[in-house]
């Protein structure tokens, strides 16, 4: 037994305990000082010799976060700012939506005076009277149903697919 504790002590006197491991210092591949153990992470280099002294520093939690890092506060800020413009837009497209409706009932009223044969009268911005011409008619309702589907589809995909390649969550125009 007491040939086994004198060669158990012999074994931890020789073999290098992990103060005395080798260090190397060489420029990592990010280019910041890397300090290894591992020889092949810094080949060519030779062992590091420490001056004995330790530097720390107290690093304030806004300097330790990357500069391209927001605080979490800005980001929900910025996040629900663009959240509400896409909102606003999918509200702009069915407010124009409604005005086209609007507008295709009107055009609809009109064309039926216009197929009983009824003279058909329009007044302007300054109160004044014009008759209107039945083919026009015809040709702005045809106009505003092509604006109608249009817009139709954008709510229904071009919207979501919109705001897909901007980088916005589905959830901001629902």
């Amino acid at each position: 037994m007491r040939h086994v504790v004198l060669l158990l002590a012999a074994g931890l006197w020789l073999a290098p305990s992990a103060a005395e491991a080798e260090l190397y210092k060489c420029r990592g591949a990010d280019g910041k000082t890397l300090f290894t153990s591992d020889r092949s992470q810094c080949p060519g280099a030779s062992a590091h010799e420490p001056c004995g002294r330790f530097q720390r520093s107290q690093a304030s939690p806004a300097a330790a976060a990357p500069p391209s890092a927001r605080p979490a506060r800005a980001r929900a800020t910025d996040d629900e700012a663009e959240a509400q413009a896409w909102r606003g837009k999918r509200g702009s497209a069915e407010a124009a939506l409604r005005e086209t409706e609007n507008q295709l009932e009107t055009l609809r009223q009109v064309a039926g005076w216009c197929n009983r044969g009824a003279e058909v009268w329009a007044e302007d911005q300054d109160g004044l009277r014009h008759g209107v011409d039945c083919e026009d008619v015809d040709t702005q309702e045809a106009a505003v149903r092509r604006e109608q589907k249009r817009l139709e589809a954008y709510l229904a995909e071009g919207l979501e697919e919109e705001c897909r390649r901007a980088g916005c969550l589905p959830g901001w125009i629902r």
